[in-house]
């Protein structure tokens, strides 16, 4: 196993104990749900950062509203500027803007995808980022 893998697993682990950020719903405590996190700081506004998270809400609302109204797909936002999210960051080593996906234990980093695509080929990123979603979700909560 990767160094990648165990850190990813400490993040989902910190992740979910309290409440984070400005989202009312705990990360981990719906394990079947896709769970995507979008991390920020309100003290840095980052460009790429806001682009991705845009995009991210855009495909959501046109290809993923009834898995979001059913609780299959989750999307926080969390800043690493409050104290909640300052908590996690210290215990999860973030340090920038990004986006995580997760689904049990399965951990996806579409950090660098996001730095790569968000700006330049949003739809790429969109591709992208709808590829891991399918991936994650079952196939009978696939959007046909």
């Amino acid at each position: 196993m990767s160094i990648s893998f165990f850190y990813y697993l400490w993040l989902l682990i910190s992740l979910s104990s309290g409440n984070v950020g400005e989202t009312q719903k705990n990360p981990l405590t719906h394990m079947g749900s896709v769970q995507i996190y979008y991390f920020y700081d309100s003290r840095i506004p980052s460009s790429i950062g806001e682009c991705m998270c845009g995009l991210t809400d855009d495909l959501l609302k046109k290809n993923y509203a009834q898995q979001v109204a059913n609780g299959d797909i989750i999307f926080y936002q969390i800043d690493l500027a409050s104290p909640q999210g300052e908590q996690v960051a210290r215990r999860c080593n973030i340090t920038i803007t990004g986006l995580v996906l997760s689904r049990h234990t399965k951990v996806v980093n579409l950090t660098q995808n996001g730095y790569t695509y968000a700006k330049s080929e949003p739809l790429a990123f969109q591709q992208n980022l709808a590829y891991h979603i399918n991936k994650l979700l079952p196939a009978s909560k696939r959007p046909q």
